[in-house]
């Protein structure tokens, strides 16, 4: 099996990912500057991988690392939203500059770059479910620095022949994550602490995590370049999620409604017949099955 390079790969997207690439035989490398990554994420593979913690933006150690692989993943990112608003600065250093500097390198060396972008670039859908063709139209600055990576990537291959897959991921869920509403919500019920919804009408697709890197694994066969969603199909409002949360786990939990946070889609239900057709793929994981598993 060839040489892959996964940046981000010690986050919680990245770490899945990873552990199934060694898993599959593939000799890998990761990159990651900790910042949201956890080193432990990879545990298990660890003694099985190179690592390699620097910023995507460092030229002269990621050209290095392009150049001696066949493949690259590319999920180092200012992540979320609501970060994205408080430290634009960042977002934009990260998600614009580090990916102008991947796909520059991919182009030079001639890599096949798979990106993972976000439902983030469509904004609030103006129709469901949200097909690939959809206006772009990010709220945020995680949204806006989305777009940016996926036209910089689409330049590069009109002009370079770059060749990538584009993975627009909904809402992704499943171990390891932190710090998003699944794993709040879940924490929070566990302790029979309020969960606090902001809005709560708003409808997300949670797509779970084996689901998001068997999408991945087959885009490393995909000839040719596509931008494709990624999502279960399926939408959940907030207050829908909570309720669910606090029935499964048997919690005494109380909702609490606050007022919706600014830079917060309304709706998104993905389109997945493109990623079922190019990829073979369809999502095997229920989000109310997931949750059933649970032992708190």
């Amino acid at each position: 099996m060839g040489s892959v390079l996964v940046t981000g790969g010690a986050g919680f997207i990245g770490s899945h990912l990873v552990e199934r690439l060694v898993k599959k035989g593939y000799k890998v490398i990761v990159v990651d500057n900790l910042l949201r990554g956890k080193i432990e994420n990879l545990s298990n593979v660890i003694d099985e991988i190179e690592f390699v913690r620097c910023s995507i933006t460092d030229y002269n150690r990621i050209k290095e690392l392009v150049k001696t692989s066949d493949i690259v993943f590319h999920l180092a990112a200012v992540s979320r939203v609501i970060p994205s608003i408080e430290n634009p600065e960042l977002c934009f250093e990260y998600n614009c500059r580090g990916t102008e500097i991947i796909a520059r390198l991919c182009s030079k060396y001639n890599k096949k770059l798979i990106f993972a972008s976000s439902r983030e670039v469509y904004g609030t859908a103006k129709y469901l479910p949200v097909d690939e063709q959809h206006p772009l139209n990010p709220e945020n600055p995680y949204g806006a620095s989305k777009v940016f990576g996926e036209k910089i990537i689409e330049a590069y291959a009109r002009c370079y022949g770059l060749e990538y897959v584009i993975l627009r991921l909904a809402n992704v869920y499943g171990p390891r994550d932190f710090g998003r509403v699944i794993p709040i919500f879940i924490n929070n019920a566990i302790k029979n602490e309020d969960l606090i919804v902001y809005g709560g009408d708003q409808i997300l697709d949670f797509i779970f995590i084996d689901d998001v890197i068997d999408a991945f694994i087959r885009a490393i066969d995909v000839n040719g370049n596509y931008i494709l969603n990624i999502g279960s199909g399926k939408g959940t409002t907030i207050l829908e999620l909570a309720k669910l949360i606090i029935k499964i786990l048997r919690s005494k939990s109380k909702i609490v409604i606050h007022k919706r946070r600014e830079g917060e889609i309304e709706r998104f239900v993905a389109n997945i017949s493109k990623a079922r057709e190019v990829l073979k793929w369809t999502p095997k994981m229920k989000l109310e099955k997931w949750l059933l598993k649970i032992n708190p």
